[in-house]
């Protein structure tokens, strides 16, 4: 068809504009999703690394004078967290086992759903006093 007046984009023209820049948009989309779910993983990883870390502190304090085997756990609410604090010898398979009077805490930070992340921190602890 033939028109005297061509001002503005034909119905075809603007279609076919949004749907290119729809093409464009979508993987952008995803992108961000994608990086703002890592992103909110990590803070959840990060907050568990420093709950596991202070309670670490915290269960050092208030275990008792000269113990060789020690567990405590609580419930931190946000985000919905298990930590486990646990003292014991070193293992007799370890390559560490040689040295007298180290022990091992260890520090367990984990969500309450199964694919939360998880947090751990390891403490090697030299008491010549304690029994091993």
């Amino acid at each position: 068809m033939y028109f005297k007046n061509k001002q503005g984009f034909s119905l075809i023209e603007a279609m076919l504009a949004v749907t290119i820049v729809a093409l464009v948009l979508t993987p952008l989309f995803v992108l961000e999703n994608a990086i703002f779910s890592g992103v909110g993983r990590m803070a959840e990883t990060f907050h568990r690394t420093l709950f596991a870390q202070n309670f670490l502190y915290n269960a050092q304090r208030d275990e008792p004078v000269g113990s060789t085997s020690y567990t405590v756990e609580r419930k931190e609410e946000k985000p919905l967290t298990m930590v486990r604090y646990t003292l014991s010898p070193i293992a007799k398979r370890s390559s560490l086992a040689s040295v007298k009077h180290l022990f091992k805490q260890q520090v367990e930070a984990s969500g309450v759903e199964k694919a939360s992340p998880k947090a751990t921190c390891v403490l090697f602890a030299f008491r010549p006093g304690a029994a091993s």
